[in-house]
């Protein structure tokens, strides 16, 4: 039986909504969806955001394997926005401060669950 959840680890999980709102929230800050159907773009998010959620939920009970896949794809998204911007994608000065929020929640609520007391809490107990 796991002890109690520590607060860095309820931080980390509240951090991890507050991008995921912000990340749903993207297609409507934008007037622009791009080349794809903003059909597609919507489902994909909802796709995309019910694993997130599927994520999170076992990082709040305590699984390290869903610790670890969060971290892994966080940093294959980092690149993303470095990439549109490359391909000369415009976005407003809102989408750039939600990216930045989205980018600060990932990186604190990572180092609370990948630093004490946060990162004991995950180790596995005496089997």
């Amino acid at each position: 039986m796991k002890s109690k959840k520590p607060s860095q680890v309820r931080i980390a999980v509240a951090l991890f909504y507050v991008a995921l709102v912000l990340t749903l929230a993207a297609p409507f800050i934008s007037s622009d969806f791009g080349p794809r159907p903003p059909g597609i773009v919507i489902a994909v998010r909802v796709v995309a955001a019910l694993f997130t959620v599927f994520l999170i939920e076992f990082i709040s009970i305590g699984k390290n394997w869903a610790r670890i896949t969060y971290l892994v794809l966080t940093v294959l998204a980092l690149p993303v926005p470095l990439i549109a911007a490359k391909q000369g994608v415009s976005i407003s000065n809102v989408e750039v401060a939600s990216i930045a929020v989205q980018l600060l929640a990932h990186g604190v609520g990572l180092y609370l669950l990948f630093t004490a007391p946060g990162k004991s809490w995950f180790a596995p107990s005496g089997r």
